[in-house]
């Protein structure tokens, strides 16, 4: 008699238990409804994150390409050169040998790494934002880039001409500068509004 009881018991444990495994309906449409309320909540803060992450990532390439100007200057023993474009899909490139004696001042050969700062829908060009004034201080230059000729030019010891290069977004006001100084230090600056240039 104990041991009908006993399957009887068994029986109905692994029924029970096969029940509960899985979902039901109102469970999946809970997780839906929770995952759908989380992406409208995210959604927005990416695309205000993005052109800001895009604009960030173009300043760090210039810098980034500034450093490799001046490394194959002191490599190369000669002069090296940046050639900054506004006008031209806000294009940026490079000489491996910059002949500074020549009138006009121009590159021996042709520009290689022609960069466009603009690539397809990532919004980042020459610009200043909502910064109020320049690095040094006072005005901007009228496109934003205040090297002379709009070349930025290393000679063979590292050291260069002084000058920024200005890019924001045109939906966002962050600016960055991407510049150097005489000596041939690199830097790049971001605008925080009150707290000026860091």
């Amino acid at each position: 008699m104990i041991l009908p009881a006993y399957i009887k018991m068994k029986n109905t444990l692994r029924y029970s238990r096969n029940r509960e495994q899985g979902f039901t309906l109102v469970e999946c449409m809970i997780v839906v409804a929770i995952i759908g309320i989380a992406s409208a909540i995210a959604v927005p803060a990416i695309m205000n994150w993005l052109p800001n992450m895009r604009l960030r990532a173009e300043a760090r390439n210039l810098y980034s390409f500034m450093q490799k100007a001046r490394m194959e200057a002191v490599k190369n023993n000669r002069s090296t050169a940046v050639r900054f474009n506004a006008g031209v899909n806000n294009t940026y490139s490079f000489c491996d040998d910059w002949n500074s004696s020549a009138s006009p001042a121009a590159c021996n050969g042709a520009f290689l790494q022609v960069k466009n700062i603009s690539t397809v829908g990532n919004g980042v060009g020459y610009g200043h934002g909502n910064a109020t004034a320049s690095v040094p201080g006072g005005a901007f230059p009228g496109n934003d880039i205040s090297y002379v000729g709009n070349t930025l030019i290393f000679n063979s010891r590292g050291t260069c001409n002084g000058g920024y290069v200005y890019l924001d977004h045109q939906d966002n006001t962050t600016t960055y500068a991407a510049g150097t100084q005489t000596s041939g230090v690199i830097v790049l600056r971001k605008w925080f509004g009150t707290g000026g240039w860091q």
